[in-house]
């Protein structure tokens, strides 16, 4: 069986010593590939490009399906499946939110385990029934110290 994948992209402060911040929690196969696409230079610009194209494609398909369902000579089986279809959907988005949620709360988790060894930057973390490889990208950020006056 293949362990889900939840990559935490954290924020350093150059130049202090602070702690790591979440800046995402990614769960999505393909977004953690291209993000480690980026290994080098790892960037949220591309995971982003790529998740806003896929929703503009879903939403584009969901409005197609809707404006045929919305067609007043349609044959009985088409609009059985489209109605299936957007069944489906509501599932697939439910499964998504409660997957979003599961990946946070392994995310918070994962953060404490590689504070306490910043070398876990690639681990598993498993329970009794599943578990979950964790990979972790440090992203360093400028820091804007505040003007003097």
């Amino acid at each position: 069986m293949k362990a889900a994948t939840v990559a935490l992209v954290l924020a350093s402060p150059l130049g202090t010593a602070k702690v790591p911040q979440i800046l995402e929690v990614l769960s999505d196969e393909q977004e953690i590939a291209i993000l480690e696409g980026a290994r080098n230079s790892p960037s949220l610009d591309a995971v982003h490009q790529f998740r806003l194209s896929r929703t503009r494609e879903e939403e584009d398909f969901a409005d197609y399906v809707e404006q045929l369902l919305s067609q007043p000579f349609l044959r009985p089986e088409i609009q059985d499946h489209g109605v299936q279809w957007l069944r489906s959907r509501i599932r697939i988005q439910e499964f998504q939110r409660h997957e979003a949620e599961a990946a946070q709360i392994i995310a918070e988790y994962a953060l404490k385990v590689f504070l306490a060894d910043r070398a876990n930057i690639d681990f598993m973390l498993a329970g009794p029934r599943a578990s979950v490889r964790v990979k972790v990208f440090v992203v360093a950020v400028s820091v804007s110290l505040p003007a003097a006056g």
